[in-house]
């Protein structure tokens, strides 16, 4: 069962109504219509009936985007374009002369609006935005506030009304946690996920309906947590074995359909590392008998291991940008992947 790890703030508002016991009371009804005059009445103008069309049906609430944050590094705070109107709030704390790289997680949220985790290389000083274009909504200086730290892996992901969700692997407890604002920016609350034996890096995504998907990977292996939308667990208290059994890099998530989820891992293998795709339904049954293999990426292995640079294009359907080329795959950069594992070199 899901444990609260803090306070939910809830804000409720009260109407009061009263009565004047002073009041002088109705005039008792009489056998006169209100309508009634001196005058005999003239003869009634019955208007032939207008048809009344029917209602149109109410539109669906908005929901935000599925996917992961999108992820950048940027040697100075002027460097993000979006972050540019918000560069008061953000010198205020990391300091006017503040020097970079910055870490940059952006999603989008409801009604064109947008959530930012701005912090140091080393992930020092995280703040948390909200803001529509060049207006600031909401700010968080210390988002991990109250949690036991180091909270480490911090990963920013949408809330379905409008708020968001920061996920992190409290190193002390061996758990991931989700702490979650209201579209307001008001608290919403603290939840524990699970308890992995580690996490070496911590990924996280809304996915509309499904809610939300906690992956961490490690040298023991993958595990992950699915929370609904209801804010809670789906696959206990341990979370499920997922994706790779032993080292990887950082896991990617792509909804790929309304009920399915696939999770794209750089494995090592003779040879070099190789992109492996596993492929779920909501319950964290495999909907593959094995992973899909994409093969290897040319060059060095980057240090620390980067993420994969994946989205979905329609539902059945994503591609995974390979910048650095595909061995034995010639000019091919792009990998393209159905939800039937058919893969396609670009």
């Amino acid at each position: 069962m899901l444990r609260r790890m803090g306070l939910v703030v809830l804000v409720a508002a009260h109407v009061a109504c009263s009565h004047d016991p002073n009041a002088p009371p109705a005039p008792a009804p009489t056998s006169v219509p209100a309508s009634a005059s001196a005058f005999a009445p003239a003869p009634a103008f019955v208007p032939a009936p207008v048809p009344v069309p029917a209602p149109a049906p109410a539109l669906a609430p908005a929901s935000a985007p599925a996917g992961e944050a999108h992820r950048s590094t940027i040697a100075r705070l002027e460097a993000d374009p979006l972050l540019l109107p918000h560069l008061p709030a953000l010198r205020d704390h990391f300091g006017v002369a503040a020097s970079g790289p910055f870490m940059v997680q952006r999603i989008e949220l409801t009604e064109a609006r947008t959530a930012a985790l701005v912090m140091r290389s080393d992930e020092s000083d995280p703040i948390a935005i909200a803001f529509d274009r060049d207006q600031l909504l909401w700010s968080k200086v210390r988002p991990t506030a109250g949690i036991l730290s180091p909270v480490n892996g911090l990963t920013l992901a949408a809330r379905p009304d409008g708020g968001a969700v920061l996920f992190g692997w409290v190193a002390p407890l061996h758990m991931v946690a989700a702490r979650m604002w209201a579209d307001d920016g008001n608290p919403f609350g603290d939840f524990e996920l699970f308890a992995p034996d580690a996490c070496d890096a911590l990924s996280a995504a809304y996915g509309p309906g499904q809610g939300w998907l906690a992956v961490c990977t490690s040298a023991r292996g993958t595990r992950a947590q699915r929370m609904r939308e209801d804010a809670t667990i789906a696959w206990g208290q341990t979370g499920a074995a997922v994706g790779a059994t032993s080292r990887s890099g950082p896991a990617s998530i792509l909804f790929d359909s309304p009920s399915s989820v696939m999770l794209l891992e750089q494995v090592p293998a003779v040879g070099g590392d190789r992109l492996l795709v596993y492929r779920y339904d909501a319950e964290a049954q495999p909907l593959w008998p094995a992973p899909v293999d994409l093969g290897s990426d040319l060059g060095p292995r980057p240090s620390p291991a980067a993420r994969i640079d994946a989205h979905v294009v329609r539902d059945g359907l994503v591609q995974v940008e390979r910048r650095s080329g595909v061995a034995g795959r010639g000019a091919a950069r792009t990998t393209e992947l159905t939800s039937s594992g058919e893969v396609h070199f670009l």
